[in-house]
C-alpha cells in the first residue's frame, strides 16, 4: 500500500471534553432491528506512561437454531503523548480473519495486514470511534482491514437521550463518506451510543450498559 498522509483533525467541536478516558471500562449492548444480538466494550487503563486501550466485538446473528452472522474482533491500542504509538488486532468477519499489526517508528505509523504492509504519516484516529477526534477528523485509520477511509463528520447538536436508565444530553455526530455511522457522546466527550446499518439494510444500535 502506498504511503497516506492525514491531516491533524479541528480539535474546536471537542474542546472542552476530556481528551483520553480514566482508567475503567465500559460495556456496549449490540442490537440489530432491536434484538440483542451481542456486546462491546472497551478497557482502559495506564502503563509506563501510555494508555492502553482494549476492546472487544462480538455479533451472533441468528434465526432459529441456525447461524446467520458472526463477528469477533479484538485490539489493543498504545497510546503516547497524544499519538497512536502501536495497534495489533484479530478479526474473524463470518469466516474472513484480519490480523493487524502496527507500530510508530520515527514518526511514521507502519504495519501490516495479513502480510501486506501499509504506510501512514500524520496524526492517526482509529475508527473505533472512542477518540474524542472521531466526528472532527477528515479520515479514519480502519483497524480491521489497515485501510484510511475518507469520512465527513456533521454535528447535529444535542440530544436527549437514555443512557443507563437517564435521559441526558448528548451531542449527536452523523459520520459519512467511507465510514457511515450515527454517533452520540456525552458532556466528557465519552461514546455513549452508535448506530449504522449493515449491508442488508438490518439497522445495528450500540448502547452503553
Amino acid at each position: 500500500m502506498a504511503a497516506v498522509f492525514l491531516l491533524v483533525p479541528n480539535p474546536g467541536l471537542a474542546a472542552e471534553c476530556v481528551r483520553f478516558p480514566a482508567d475503567g471500562e465500559r460495556q456496549f449492548d449490540i442490537s440489530r432491528n432491536g434484538s440483542l444480538v451481542g456486546s462491546q466494550s472497551f478497557r482502559f487503563s495506564r502503563r509506563d506512561g501510555q494508555l492502553l486501550v482494549r476492546s472487544a466485538i462480538d455479533i451472533e446473528v441468528t434465526r432459529g437454531s441456525t447461524l446467520l452472522y458472526r463477528y469477533r474482533h479484538d485490539a489493543e491500542e498504545s497510546w503516547l503523548a497524544g499519538r497512536l504509538q502501536a495497534f495489533v488486532s484479530d478479526t474473524d468477519d463470518n469466516g474472513t480473519r484480519y490480523l493487524v499489526r502496527a507500530e510508530r517508528i520515527e514518526g511514521i505509523f507502519r504495519g501490516r495486514v495479513n502480510g501486506q504492509s501499509f504506510t501512514v504519516s500524520g496524526f492517526v484516529v482509529p475508527a473505533s470511534f472512542w477518540h474524542r477526534d472521531t466526528p472532527s477528523s477528515q479520515v479514519l485509520w480502519d483497524g480491521v482491514d489497515g485501510e484510511v477511509k475518507v469520512v465527513r463528520g456533521e454535528d447535529q447538536g444535542p440530544e436527549r437521550i437514555e443512557v443507563l436508565g437517564e435521559t441526558v444530553e448528548a451531542r449527536r455526530y452523523e459520520l459519512g463518506g467511507q465510514i457511515q455511522r450515527v454517533l452520540w457522546y456525552d458532556r466528557r466527550c465519552a461514546l455513549v451510543r452508535m448506530s449504522y446499518l449493515a449491508q442488508d439494510g438490518a439497522k445495528f444500535v450500540v448502547q452503553l450498559r
